[in-house]
């Protein structure tokens, strides 16, 4: 029987840090972020020990209201995962593109749901670079004003600058679970970046942590598409039955 929580049961728990981050947008500065760090004792315990898909609706006005929630260390569940992203080279296979290159660029995925990305362990060689549309709009801006450059080229170029003007951030490298706001409220995007200098240190090795991602609308209508390699393990019928009815 499913169990439900909310964010008020976290709080008499767990160690919460409140605006963790602050972005600047285009109509300001916004502070924004939730950490939330669960007593090694209880990790194994309900709700601590939920699925992807548990957060996601049942943190549904948190994820809204903070943009960002963040659970470092939190053990993977690997329940439903839409899709593993490893490093590029191992997906040489494929053709999906955020798969198979290093780099993405910004997007939202399946707005207005939003996104888990969860890591059981670092990412050697990617990260997720989390913006704001002031950022994004550098991206585009960037590829636009020179056309030749390919993505990583771009990137090379826009991500550190976003960094240091604080209209971005980069997460989603060290292990636990992210969850990230599609909608228009606070106005964020994101997209795969490569971790270069990381790259440059270990040139010769094409192996690296599955980052795998959890989302509602892949969960009904991509799990079998957006990796031809998907296999069937870590499916739950009864949990896709449950998505399914709470998105009506």
């Amino acid at each position: 029987m499913r169990k439900k929580f909310t964010f008020k049961d976290f709080i008499h728990t767990c160690e919460i840090e409140e605006n963790t981050y602050q972005l600047k947008h285009r109509n300001g500065t916004r502070q924004l972020g939730a950490k939330i760090t669960v007593p090694k004792e209880l990790l194994s315990t309900h709700p601590y020990n939920v699925s992807a898909y548990d957060f996601l609706q049942f943190f549904r006005q948190e994820i809204h209201e903070y943009g960002i929630i963040e659970f470092p260390e939190l053990p993977l569940n690997l329940s439903n995962y839409t899709v593993a992203m490893r490093a590029p080279e191992e997906h040489k296979y494929s053709a999906n593109p955020y798969l198979s290159e290093s780099c993405q660029s910004p997007h939202q995925d399946t707005p207005p749901y939003p996104t888990a990305f969860w890591l059981g362990k670092e990412r050697l060689f990617s990260a997720t670079w989390v913006m704001s549309d002031l950022a994004a709009e550098q991206f585009f801006e960037e590829q636009h004003k020179s056309p030749q450059q390919n993505i990583e080229m771009v990137h090379r170029a826009i991500v550190p600058k976003t960094l240091n003007e604080q209209t971005a951030l980069l997460l989603n490298h060290n292990p636990g679970l992210l969850l990230i706001d599609n909608s228009s409220h606070h106005q964020l995007y994101h997209a795969k970046t490569c971790r270069f200098e990381n790259r440059k240190a270990m040139p010769n090795q094409q192996q690296d942590t599955p980052m795998y991602s959890f989302n509602e609308v892949g969960l009904m209508h991509y799990i079998d598409t957006l990796d031809e390699q998907r296999g069937t393990e870590h499916r739950d019928d009864e949990e896709r039955a449950w998505v399914r009815q709470f998105m009506g």
